[in-house]
């Protein structure tokens, strides 16, 4: 009878440790607003110009810490983080070695942490500010945080504390950034320990032209069982795409959609055990619009293992590219070159994504 009293007792502090725990999480919550205006950093003054070849390049860094050796235990690995300070420095270092070595005039990341037990607070937002340099503006729009993230349950290996989102550099005026809240959410308590999906609009005047260029950059749901928050996303993003065809802009969207382009979904076939990202309908885009990716390399891979290009377990996708709209002509990304936009293969060296760059202009 005392032992089931004890017990008891235990069970009940348990419990009450669970629910203050989740209580705590849920009071601090972030809950941003539909829409919020973003503060433009070290704004540059040059404006954009009609039939001027210009380099865009989106890369979800992965917060420097999927390098090669890395596996994540949501994609079927063990490890909730890296191993240590000195590794994600090392994966930092190539990462902004690549932004170095293909420079360009935009810059959209994802998975961009500020300040994050994973990535040992190392501040990402301004370490790849100071290595672009002065000639670039910033905008940063959170898309995860939480005062405690509980997962993976391990005394060592949880990620914890978390601000992280997505970053957009340039070279040019921006006149108006906006974070946009995509519609819907994980379920509570699930949801107040997650990501808060959005896209970051920047807006751009464009000399001699009364209509504007119009750069977005998102970072779309994983992990969604049922697909309701997709649809949601999706459906959003296809509203928006309408209201700038309407107003006759230009307009650019780049990212990790975390889905696979039409146009390849039967190259990377998925292992039944493995996630599968949904195929984005071929009839998703409205008139006005088209998908720009490079098919000749794979964007992702995922994480249920170090990375091994001869292993049968290594999973690809390509999740990774463009929509762009039609007042738009691509050129080639290099000289002699077909390719328009172009997949820069590291071996996922720095980050389980590879970056994609794309070359394009305004015309009349």
């Amino acid at each position: 009878m005392k032992i089931l009293k004890i017990l008891s007792k235990i069970i009940l502090i348990v419990l009450v440790i669970a629910i203050l725990f989740v209580g705590t999480l849920t009071v601090f919550e972030y809950r941003p607003d539909d829409l919020e205006n973003i503060e433009i950093s070290n704004n540059q003054e040059e404006k954009i110009d009609m039939n001027q070849v210009y380099q865009i390049m989106t890369f979800n860094i992965g917060y420097a810490g999927l390098g090669k050796d890395e596996d994540f235990v949501m994609d079927g690995g063990q490890k909730g983080r890296a191993d240590s300070l000195s590794v994600v420095e090392g994966y930092f270092d190539g990462i902004k070695e690549i932004l170095t070595d293909y420079p360009s005039d935009f810059f959209l990341l994802q998975e961009v942490d500020y300040k994050a037990r994973r990535s040992y607070n190392l501040n990402q937002v301004d370490g790849i500010s100071e290595t672009l340099g002065q000639t670039f503006s910033s905008q940063y729009a959170l898309n995860f945080k939480s005062i405690f993230v509980p997962f993976p349950v391990s005394l060592t290996d949880y990620i914890g504390p978390v601000e992280s989102g997505i970053q957009t550099l340039t070279k040019f005026e921006t006149t108006m950034s906006e974070r946009h809240q995509f519609p819907g959410s994980f379920s509570w308590p699930l949801r107040v320990a997650n990501l808060k999906r959005a896209m970051m609009v920047s807006s751009f005047e464009i000399n001699n032209s009364d209509k504007e260029l119009i750069i977005v950059n998102l970072h779309m749901s994983a992990y969604d069982s049922d697909g309701s928050l997709r649809e949601q996303e999706m459906a959003y993003l296809k509203a928006f795409l309408k209201e700038q065809n309407e107003l006759g802009n230009y307009v650019v969207v780049g990212g990790d959609f975390n889905q696979t382009f039409p146009e390849a979904s039967d190259l990377y076939p998925v292992n039944s055990n493995y996630y599968e990202a949904y195929t984005i309908e071929d009839d998703f885009l409205p008139n006005g619009y088209r998908f720009e990716v490079d098919l000749s390399q794979p964007t992702c891979r995922l994480l249920n293992q170090p990375y091994d290009k001869d292993s049968l377990n290594t999973q690809y996708y390509l999740i990774d590219g463009f929509i762009v709209s039609d007042n738009i002509e691509l050129t080639p990304v290099q000289l002699d070159s077909p390719y328009h936009v172009m997949t820069i293969n590291h071996e996922f060296l720095y980050s389980d994504h590879n970056p994609v760059v794309m070359k394009f202009k305004l015309i009349d």
